[in-house]
């Protein structure tokens, strides 16, 4: 975005400034396609060049840069070619229109390199697949010496080096999860856990528990056993599932789980298939009577609490919304909603002390396979 915003706003400030020249010399650009147009004999060759432009764009937008680039670099790298070649077209043009060209390649190449300087400012690791970039930062010294996973501009999990076993961000013991997994029987649990992350919540692992981890992203499980002691410094027997979550629960027996995370939701670009009315069936199908659906539900963008809400009333279960609004390191606020088809499971000081009521939309439509509202969510 810093990109787009600086060469918008130099290249709008420049074009203000050439604006007579702008009207006899660029405005006419607009139309020439289709003056260029050669004889009707030629035509069709003429649209299948430009139909295999806009395809040989795709291809290499979708299928050959994310083998090559580790990040989405041809956005800048498309943004300096158009500001050359706008260059090269007003080479023989007014003075005007050269030095515009001068200043606007100077611009967009500038922010291009800043772009990709604060991409790698403090990146350990950078890779790139079918879910998008993946990079690990490491940053500050000694005990505040932390490294974070991100993909895309979220942050999906950060580590203290200097004390690895204590869980960070939305899992801290005052986060909704937290207490859940803190204060519970002294046997061992089976914990099954939609989304790894850097696999923080391995952290509340005790002996003889089994915590069963669904990704979907072979790069994320990579990067958390690699980069991350999670799962290497966890008591519990640590299991991994990769693929979709909902499919692969559908496919596979019952698991006996004690607690259900569903942590799939921060982002900005949400798994709605995990929040329709089809979805708590499957989740309690795994479940031991008396278990606990945990459902994170921070969001920057999105309220997900009514849709969870909707979605106990429909299932007749009990649920309970806890925040913590805890904004310093390592903790940052978080949103849970806890559901399980038994009252007692939730009846835990730890748990009832903060509990807030579970909002419920009635006057919102229940979302299904076949339908949700995203624009009814947004904050």
């Amino acid at each position: 975005m810093p990109l787009f915003a600086a060469t918008i706003f130099a290249s709008a400030f420049l074009l203000f400034l050439v604006q007579p020249v702008i009207a006899k010399q660029i405005l006419p650009w607009f139309g020439e396609l289709a003056p260029s147009k050669p004889a009707p004999g030629y035509l069709t060759r003429f649209y299948l060049m430009i139909a295999l432009g806009g395809a040989a764009g795709s291809i290499l937008v979708g299928v050959v840069a994310p083998f090559v680039l580790p990040a989405y670099f041809e956005i800048e790298g498309a943004l300096v070619i158009v500001a050359l070649l706008f260059l090269w077209q007003v080479r023989r043009d007014h003075q005007g229109m050269r030095t515009l060209g001068v200043a606007m390649s100077i611009v967009v190449i500038g922010c291009a390199s800043w772009s990709i300087r604060q991409f790698y400012a403090g990146t350990v690791v950078a890779m790139r697949n079918f879910y998008g970039v993946l990079r690990v930062r490491e940053a500050g010294q000694g005990d505040l010496h932390i490294r974070t996973l991100i993909h895309g501009n979220v942050r999906h999990g950060t580590q203290y080096p200097s004390v690895p076993r204590y869980p960070t961000n939305y899992y801290v013991p005052t986060s909704g999860i937290g207490r859940l997994l803190s204060q519970r029987p002294n046997v061992p649990h089976r914990v099954g856990i939609i989304g790894l992350g850097v696999g923080t919540l391995a952290a509340y692992g005790v002996p003889g528990d089994i915590m069963r981890f669904y990704e979907i992203d072979p790069a994320v499980l990579q990067v958390a056993q690699r980069d991350f002691s999670y799962r290497r410094d966890s008591q519990a027997a640590i299991e991994y599932v990769l693929g979709d979550a909902r499919l692969s629960l559908e496919r596979e027996a019952n698991q006996e789980f004690d607690v259900l995370v569903v942590d799939a939701f921060f982002g900005d670009a949400i798994p709605v298939h995990l929040l329709t009315n089809e979805a708590p069936g499957i989740y309690m199908r795994h479940l031991k009577p008396g278990g606990v659906t945990a459902i994170h539900v921070s969001n920057k963008f999105l309220d997900l609490i009514p849709v969870v809400g909707n979605l106990a009333e429909a299932h007749h279960l009990h649920a309970l919304h806890l925040r913590d609004g805890t904004a310093r390191e390592p903790a940052q606020p978080s949103d849970w909603v806890l559901l399980s088809g038994q009252r007692k499971s939730l009846d835990r000081p730890k748990l009832t002390e903060v509990a807030k009521p579970v909002l419920v939309r009635r006057d919102w439509r229940l979302w299904t396979d076949d339908f949700n509202n995203l624009v009814q969510v947004l904050r």
